[in-house]
């Protein structure tokens, strides 16, 4: 899919899988028709590079953030529904019922910010964390998140009172670049600069089975919605791996892709990667 022109950052399915959304150097968000391979519309234009996005579970918003805070638009229209100025955001995620929006800065601050995504406005006091966050993930009930914090540690938070019940958990030797909940909300699976990907229980933080080698920086991680399948981006190697979440083996060939691969999106239907 050409027309960015510049690093792309960031890539996202829509909840009806026809669509991608793209967030690149070149400032701008991209939707994409995924049968033809064609731009649906303008890019929608920002003042900096565009370093997340995500997609509400509705379809019907587009969350972009970047080095000047965080965008919210009307996925139908491209207009701009929000504008907040909270600061870099170096990562996001919806909330599974579309209510919150979860942003980490990208200066050295502890804390994951929520934000209404109706309002635009805080949600709450930031929820504070044991390192710099890096990455974010609810749980499927979105009474949880999960965050990688600081070199190598990870942890889960209350949304409702703020508290960290599981960590900080130390299980990796690099900092933990990304984290995914499996669809089930049993397992956290996180990936790292160490080169694994590793698997715990979701409530205890106990490491559940063996980790899974990318022979290469990891990262970016999806899982699949059926949860049994796992797919990696690697930094140095600039290939994609596909895991057998059960075994812990890689299912088929690599996908060398010669780049860094900086995010990776599964579709709906656990087709497409």
């Amino acid at each position: 899919f050409k027309g960015h022109t510049h690093r792309v950052w960031c890539v996202a399915y829509f909840p009806d899988g026809q669509h991608i959304a793209s967030g690149s150097g070149d400032k701008t968000v991209i939707v994409w028709d995924v049968e033809s391979g064609r731009q649906d519309g303008q890019p929608l234009q920002h003042d900096s590079d565009v370093e997340w996005i995500a997609i509400s579970p509705d379809g019907r918003r587009i969350a972009s953030g970047m080095g000047g805070g965080l965008v919210i638009w009307d996925a139908m229209t491209r207009k701009v529904v929000h504008e907040i100025k909270a600061g870099g955001v170096y990562r996001l995620a919806y909330s599974p019922d579309g209510r919150w929006i979860a942003t980490t800065p990208i200066v050295s601050e502890r804390v994951v910010r929520l934000w209404d995504a109706d309002t635009g406005r805080p949600g709450r006091e930031p929820l504070k964390c044991g390192g710099e966050v890096l990455c974010v993930a609810f749980s499927p009930d979105g009474s949880q998140i999960a965050a990688g914090v600081g070199l190598g540690f990870f942890q889960v938070i209350e949304i409702s009172t703020g508290k960290s019940v599981v960590g900080p958990i130390k299980g990796h030797m690099g900092h933990v670049r990304s984290v995914v909940y499996s669809p089930d909300g049993r397992l956290i699976v996180t990936a790292s600069d160490d080169g694994s990907i590793r698997v715990w229980d979701s409530k205890t933080g106990i490491e559940v089975g063996k980790p899974m080698w990318h022979r290469s920086d990891v990262l970016c991680i999806s899982i699949t919605a059926d949860g049994r399948r796992i797919a990696s981006g690697g930094g140095h190697d600039g290939t994609v791996r596909v895991w057998d979440l059960e075994t812990r083996l890689q299912v088929g060939d690599s996908f060398d892709v010669h780049h860094w691969i900086e995010s990776v999106a599964i579709s709906p239907d656990d087709r497409y990667l």
